[in-house]
């Protein structure tokens, strides 16, 4: 009967530690759920800023495809102006 006494009391040690394993072991679920949910919500914004730096980039290269183009015809305006002044400086008067 001892013998039986002291194998149950082993026995729902044993089951308490079990218990207390799983216990331990949702907790640390638990945690690395929570720890997976805020990386998901960072990936999430990553992908947000890198569709807006997309974006932005586009508007870049346009803006700078327009002052180029203003830049080329403020200076075509400006030798035709040039040379319209120097032809008139130097066009022999009759």
């Amino acid at each position: 009967v001892s013998n039986s006494t002291n194998y149950c009391s082993v026995f729902q040690s044993d089951i308490r530690d079990v218990n207390q394993i799983f216990k331990e072991l949702g907790a640390m679920v638990h945690d690395q759920g929570e720890l997976i949910d805020s990386i998901e919500a960072h990936v999430e914004r990553t992908e947000a800023y890198v569709s807006d730096g997309n974006t932005q980039l586009k508007d870049a290269a346009m803006y700078t495809y327009k002052v180029r183009r203003k830049k080329f015809v403020c200076m075509a305006v400006g030798i035709v102006f040039l040379l319209i002044v120097l032809i008139w400086m130097f066009w022999p008067n009759n």
